[in-house]
């Protein structure tokens, strides 16, 4: 008896009578124009010629959108069948080629209409006529497998073509630097049957975008015929580079490199072929350089085999390309190629010092050293001739038209097969090559010990790789990362040199998302294997992100790697800004250094303080009381009966402003994990000490309010005036933070965030306004209307607005000042055990738009969040503090919360504990 598998099996094999694995197959190809003289109509033609020269007789038909000239600018083979849908030779009289779309009257009004099919948000040379034309026809094609060439047309085509047509998408550029359109490609991909891509890079980028959704992902170039091509005979002084002149190609930079071995290279001639916006430009670029007679402009050209035949040298230096036709069409005729490299094709092409050279992407030097080379050396430039011819015959058009004969086949029976699976599931991670090995935890790590092993392992790499001649950047002023300089002709041996077992397995290389390169990311083993054919300038060195038990802790705490190419002379160049300029000239001192405790390599002028760095000391003051103490609780009670007004209000001295959840906790650990910097920690506690907290032995001085208060001012329970004695905290630096015992830091953090290195104070003013006295009755804004009056009187100016609720930058002088200067209004502060209104409000907000008046502090900005613990959405509050984008929040009580409070805590110790996973010294078990 029949499984009901085989006769579905049957059915669907029955859906399509006579379909062998050699059968003839109807193949449509639908462009845009089939007139253009670009790369994807270059390809298409020469695809389908070949597929209809096939002995199967396959018939092949060219679709294309509107016709803009009376002919194709490449030659279609007779067999080939061509269709236009609308002729827009004439753009003021388009008109629909098929009865019954439209007379000519209605094709002109359609078309100054925006199309639905292909909204103008992703092509505007679409319209509503170019809508009406296809979705007359496309629902009539006779064709087994229609081949789309733009995202665009592939959202036309997969809901048009009727259900048993395969649907292939080719991808003619680079996916990752699309734009307008990226949406179209995402979004439709999934409902064709494959998705092809030029280059394994962009397959394996789209694939990871498309997650489930993937279809059958291939990866296949352009075709090119190489048998018929013009070899040159490289006898020829002629460096020769097409394209259109616009900015994307950066033929300026190809300029810039030819001048600066012009004289190294005497009767050599630079060739720009192409036409473009930037033509002036380029010429003034040639008369400046005073190269005049040595480069050449001149224009386009129907017979590039011919140029590429006389040619010795190819050069690139686009911004971005797909599978550039300007270097296949070079190494077809023989022509070693320079070229930068960029997304996506020039790495995939050019086998760097086999058949041509790639630089990294915007460097001058390391084009003009490839040319110098190849300039100069008759048989390196014959070797890597004949290289790159060999290396050419893999795009042979015949060749590559059995692939895509597999290829429709394979989607052809798969749509016929009902039990086929419609997705295929590629399990990548975007950008991910290679899984961390088992066991991979960097449990326990900081971000400062994650930092120094990463410059740990890059270190020991740099030095095997390139003995004494390397050196390391620290990091200055507001840089976080440190940088590894590695001589590029070294980059092999450096990358070969983190895979020999002492890399710790919980860091990964990472290639950065620069020069439209999309980033990614893998085991260093991976990396080392995929980067062999790269040239890129920078790699990093980081521990995985999220991985190994540290939630996110330690992402990118790592090191920069940078490959800085040799000039002629010896100097090193840098692959793009540097804080120290372009290059290091050759003969530079090195000396035997450290930087965050590891042994390294260093130009002694990069190790000296910059006037961004900030070099002195800096402290924190803490502030806590334990609410929960039934001493202090009966002496409050005490002080507070009978008394009424400001301090009888919730907001001033309800049971939410003493109530613990252990913030600070998590408070102090943040400093330990991100402020590592920090002198030392005074905690100011009215003689209470948390049952965690062993200060033996560490940065935390516990500080007694009757170590700083009068004792006549004791027992104080007003904020305001325990942050009027701040300044006489003993020991304290002069220049310290201010951080209350709920604000959290997010993420490292350095000196410079809070400080200049003049000593200035950030001030980090919020949106909220203060308003004008009596127009609230939120106690906290009385502090805020004396402030404000104290300010007018003094100085004759208004604060306007509260400060961000986040660590306050202050020094200890500029509070001895204002105490001296408004000795009343402090002292009334100090005295008042309860906020009171004659409170100012001192450290929080007065100090500070005092030093803006007085030149003592200046305007800053970070990256913070209040968290309310009493808002009905605090969990998802509290989850979004995963993404680790703050430098700070404050994690507020609430006077009403939505949830009791036990719930709440719970919620808080479970994404504090994810936040901050690792203990400080000073935490007990």
């Amino acid at each position: 008896m029949t499984s009901l598998t085989g006769r579905l099996r049957e059915a669907a094999g029955a859906l399509r009578p006579g379909e062998g694995r050699r059968a003839r197959l109807r193949i449509a190809f639908v462009l845009h124009t089939l007139d253009g003289a670009a790369g994807t109509e270059r390809s298409v033609v020469t695809q389908a010629n070949a597929l209809a020269a096939l002995p199967e007789g396959h018939q092949v038909h060219l679709v294309s959108v509107e016709q803009t000239a009376d002919r194709p600018h490449f030659a279609v083979d007779p067999r080939v069948r061509v269709t236009h849908l609308v002729d827009a030779r004439d753009p003021s009289a388009p008109r629909a080629l098929r009865r019954g779309v439209a007379t000519d009257e209605q094709a002109r009004t359609l078309a100054e209409r925006e199309a639905t099919i292909v909204p103008r948000r992703w092509d505007a040379t679409f319209n509503a006529l170019t809508d009406v034309a296809m979705q007359e026809f496309l629902p009539t094609l006779e064709a087994d497998v229609v081949v789309t060439t733009i995202p665009e047309l592939l959202a036309a085509v997969v809901q048009l073509v009727p259900s048993r047509t395969a649907v292939v998408h080719q991808e003619h550029r680079a996916s990752s630097t699309r734009v307008h359109d990226l949406d179209a490609l995402l979004t439709f991909a999934p409902r064709a049957d494959v998705v092809a891509s030029l280059t394994g890079s962009m397959n394996d980028w789209l694939a990871a975008q498309l997650r489930g959704a993937a279809p059958d992902m291939v990866v296949v170039p352009n075709p090119l015929p190489v048998d018929g091509a013009t070899r040159s005979a490289l006898d020829q002084r002629l460096v020769v580079a097409a394209g259109r002149l616009t900015a994307e190609k950066r033929w300026e930079q190809v300029v810039d490199a030819f001048a600066a071995v012009a004289d190294e290279l005497p009767g050599w001639r630079l060739q720009i072929w192409g036409d473009g916006p930037r033509r002036d430009s380029l010429e003034a670029a040639v008369r400046r350089r005073d190269l005049v007679g040595r480069v050449d402009l001149p224009g386009t050209t129907d017979d590039m085999a011919a140029v590429w035949g006389s040619a010795s040298v190819a050069v690139l230096a686009s911004k971005a390309e797909g599978f550039p036709l300007v270097l296949q069409e070079a190494m077809a005729a023989g022509v070693p190629v320079v070229s930068y490299d960029v997304p996506a094709g020039p790495r995939e092409i050019v086998t760097d010092g086999v058949d041509g050279f790639l630089v990294p992407p915007e460097s001058r030097v390391g084009l003009a050293d490839a040319l110098r080379r190849l300039g100069v050396d008759d048989d390196l430039r014959a070797r890597m001739g004949a290289a790159a011819r060999l290396s050419a015959q893999r795009w042979s058009p015949d060749e590559l038209a059995l692939q895509w004969v597999e290829i429709f086949h394979r989607a052809l029976a798969r749509r016929g097969d009902l039990l086929a699976p419609r997705k295929v599931l590629h399990g990548r991670t975007p950008g991910v090559l290679g899984s961390p090995a088992a066991g991979n935890s960097a449990v326990g790590l900081t971000p400062d010990d994650a930092r120094r092993g990463a410059l740990q392992a890059a270190a020991h790499a740099a030095g095997r790789a390139a003995g004494e001649q390397w050196w390391v950047i620290p990091p200055h002023g507001r840089d976080e990362t440190a940088v590894v300089v590695v001589p590029g002709d070294r980059r092999d041996a450096f990358l070969d040199a983190l895979v020999d077992g002492t890399t710790p397995p919980w860091l990964c290389l990472r290639e950065p998302a620069e020069h439209d390169w999309p980033e990614r990311r893998g085991t260093v083993q991976a990396m080392r294997e995929e980067m062999r054919r790269a040239r890129g300038g920078a790699l990093h060195l980081e521990p995985w992100p999220g991985r190994g038990g540290h939630h996110g802790l330690l992402t990118g705490q790592g090191v920069r790697i940078e490959f800085w190419q040799p000039a002629p002379d010896g100097a090193l160049v840098a692959p793009g800004p540097s804080r120290y300029g372009p290059l290091v000239p050759a003969g530079t001192e090195l000396v035997d250094a450290e930087v965050w405790g590891v042994g390294v390599r260093a130009v002694p002028a990069m190790l000296a303080p910059t006037v961004h760095d900030v070099r002195f000391d800096v402290d924190v003051v803490l502030t806590w009381v334990d609410g929960d103490d039934p001493q202090w609780q009966a002496q409050r009670a005490e002080r507070l009966s009978g008394r009424s007004g400001t301090a009888a209000t919730a907001s001033s001295s309800g049971a939410s402003r003493y109530r613990s959840r252990d913030e600070l906790r998590w408070a102090m650990r943040s400093l330990h994990l991100f402020a590592p910097w920090v002198r030392r920690i005074h905690l100011v506690t009215a003689g209470q000490v948390p049952e965690w907290l062993a200060p033996e032995g560490t940065k935390v001085t516990v500080v007694d309010h009757r170590d700083i208060f009068p004792a006549e001012a004791l027992p104080t329970f007003n904020s305001h005036a325990i942050e009027s004695r701040l300044h006489h905290v003993s020991d304290l630096a002069e220049h310290f933070l201010y951080v209350n015992d709920d604000f959290v830091l997010g993420r490292p953090v350095r000196k410079e965030q809070f400080f200049l290195p003049s000593g200035s104070c950030g001030v980090f003013e919020a949106l909220r306004p203060v308003g004008l006295p009596g127009s609230s009755d939120l106690a906290y804004l009385e502090a805020a209307w004396n402030n404000q009056r104290l300010l007018a009187e003094t100085f004759g100016v208004q604060l306007t607005h509260t400060l961000v609720h986040g660590p306050y930058a202050l020094r200890r002088s500029l509070l001895a000042e204002i105490e001296e200067r408004f000795p009343d209004e402090v002292r009334a502060t100090t005295h008042s055990p309860f906020r009171s209104e004659t409170d100012l409000a001192l450290v929080s907000s007065f100090a500070q738009h005092y030093g803006l008046v007085t030149g003592a502090a200046h305007p800053a900005s970070a990256e913070h969040a209040y968290v309310d613990l009493g808002h009905p959405h605090v969990a998802a509050q509290l989850r979004a503090l995963r993404r680790r984008d703050l430098d700070f929040f404050c994690l507020a009580d609430n006077h009403e919360s939505a949830f009791d409070h036990d719930e709440v805590t719970a919620l808080l110790t479970e994404e504090m504990q994810r936040h901050l996973p690792v203990r400080a010294p000073w935490e007990r078990d």
